[in-house]
């Protein structure tokens, strides 16, 4: 289960986030957005009826898709994350605790670091990957720099990243990005909203080029 997973977020290197209510219309978002090539996606723990939705997206598309739980603070939330049938754990911050809880049912693990040292430290702790946040903050030099003394270690920048610094962060050397709502916006449930998903969704997934 642990390696599915990380060669599904490999296969697409884009991990979308869900943040908020999207009701019955999200597993179309979620299929819309895997027909692009966007093979991960976590929902936000401080998402209304985030158990059922990542239950309903694990039982509609979890054997082709990475389905993950966001916003994870707590080893409770990592517990009810994996009853729910999540397959990764994020967290915007790096809790050592977390992770064990996290590893130790066999997910697939990315903490939010911000320094070189919580970094390192979130890998000791058995980590995956380290979600770089606020990504923003950093930008792509930082993480070309990362790759001198710290080569081996999986990166996914997120916050505010669009498909153009989605490509400059690849070349850069990070293994993914976590995009938010620069990709899964409120306007996806509008009129023609599903097809202009596509179309952001098939520009991230084209920043691997």
């Amino acid at each position: 289960m642990h390696s599915t997973t990380i060669e599904r977020i490999a296969t697409g290197r884009v991990i979308a986030i869900i943040r908020g209510d999207y009701g019955d219309r999200i597993e179309e978002i979620a299929a819309a957005i895997l027909d692009a090539g966007v093979t991960a996606l976590e929902v936000t723990f401080n998402s209304p009826n985030v158990l059922a939705s990542i239950e309903r997206l694990s039982a509609a598309l979890g054997s082709r898709m990475a389905i993950g739980a966001g916003t994870v603070l707590t080893r409770e939330d990592v517990d009810a994350a994996a009853r729910a049938g999540a397959r990764f754990i994020v967290s915007p911050n790096m809790n050592p605790d977390v992770i064990r809880a996290t590893r130790e049912r066999d997910l697939v693990s990315l903490p939010g670091c911000f320094t070189p040292t919580e970094i390192v430290a979130a890998i000791d702790a058995g980590a995956d990957a380290a979600k770089l946040f606020p990504a923003s903050a950093l930008g792509v030099e930082f993480v070309r720099a990362l790759r001198g003394p710290l080569p081996a270690i999986r990166v996914v920048p997120t916050g505010g990243v669009t498909p153009e610094m989605a490509h400059s962060y690849f070349a850069a050397g990070a293994w993914a990005v976590g995009v938010g709502s620069e990709l899964i916006s409120r306007d996806a449930l509008a009129p023609g909203g599903l097809e202009r998903l596509r179309q952001r969704a098939a520009a991230f997934a084209a920043a691997l080029a």
